[in-house]
């Protein structure tokens, strides 16, 4: 018995092996946005050749640094990090937050040459936001830019798969709650035009109707439904759109400077008001 006893201690007294966490109980979502949270921590950082971080970083270094936060180990170069994780297909709604986005070069469109790291795609799936350090520093893109929409390569999955998750509904609205007891040609074209049916309308002034199912429908050609800060209602052709993404130290009266309008005419377009917040990343209309 004291035999017995003793190897029991002595079996007490070994380490166990380290294990590797289980990767079920770890959220991938929670990661992609802790991800995207530490990403954003070093917004507006110097771009530096061979810089990895923190004070300065090139494209690769930036991902490599975030990445390796997590214990998630990446490529140092473009080239290689283009074959990193797993190859994303598919329209943009396939794409997911924390995925690596691979863009050409400045010297070849078709060659490795830049990445960035996934936001999110917008409402429709139509383009989406990245976080990168560019040229100008670490800032947040969108992919209608045109010098990266000619560059876009692909789309690397570092993390897992996201869970299936039930679907997260938008507020949604009905025209007659929102323009209420308003009158005029605008409330009753609006009204003929979507026949009193339940909408969704996004801050990037894309729209979409809503079904008795939950489930978004595209409007009917390309167009925008834009809320103006009256709470009137316009349609507008979204090919004649140009968008601005909201960086570090911008303001109203910045952006509108910047295309040649008025404060006004800025705020109108987007359906805000003088009270309205910039946030980073927030994508307005200019034209």
């Amino acid at each position: 018995m004291k035999r017995l006893i003793l190897f029991l201690l002595f079996l007490a007294a070994i380490p166990l092996a380290a294990q590797e966490p289980d990767s079920t109980q770890v959220n991938p979502r929670k990661v992609a946005d802790a991800i995207i949270k530490e990403a954003g921590r070093h917004l507006g950082k110097p771009y530096l050749y061979g810089g990895n971080g923190p004070q300065s970083f090139d494209c690769t270094g930036f991902t490599c640094y975030v990445f390796n936060k997590f214990g998630y180990k990446l490529s140092r170069s473009s080239a290689d990090q283009a074959h990193d994780g797993r190859e994303v297909r598919g329209g943009y709604d396939k794409f997911q937050k924390g995925d690596i986005i691979i863009f050409g070069g400045r010297n070849s469109k078709k060659t490795p040459g830049h990445v960035g790291i996934f936001i999110a795609a917008d409402s429709l799936a139509k383009s989406f936001t990245f976080i990168h350090a560019s040229s100008s520093g670490v800032t947040i893109s969108h992919i209608d830019e045109p010098y990266y929409a000619q560059r876009f390569i692909g789309v690397r999955r570092i993390l897992p798969d996201f869970p299936p998750e039930e679907r997260t509904h938008r507020a949604r609205f009905s025209l007659k709650e929102l323009i209420g007891d308003r009158t005029g040609a605008a409330r009753d074209s609006a009204l003929n035009a979507v026949q009193e049916r339940a909408l969704v309308l996004f801050p990037d002034g894309s729209w979409a109707f809503t079904g008795e199912d939950g489930q978004y429908v595209a409007p009917p050609g390309d167009k925008d439904f834009i809320l103006n800060a009256d709470g009137t209602w316009r349609f507008d052709e979204a090919s004649s759109a140009e968008f601005y993404t909201v960086r570090a130290g911008d303001t109203f009266a910045k952006i509108a400077k910047k295309y040649g309008i008025s404060v006004e005419s800025l705020l109108e377009m987007n359906g805000l008001t003088r009270r309205s917040v910039l946030r980073l990343g927030d994508r307005l209309r200019v034209q």
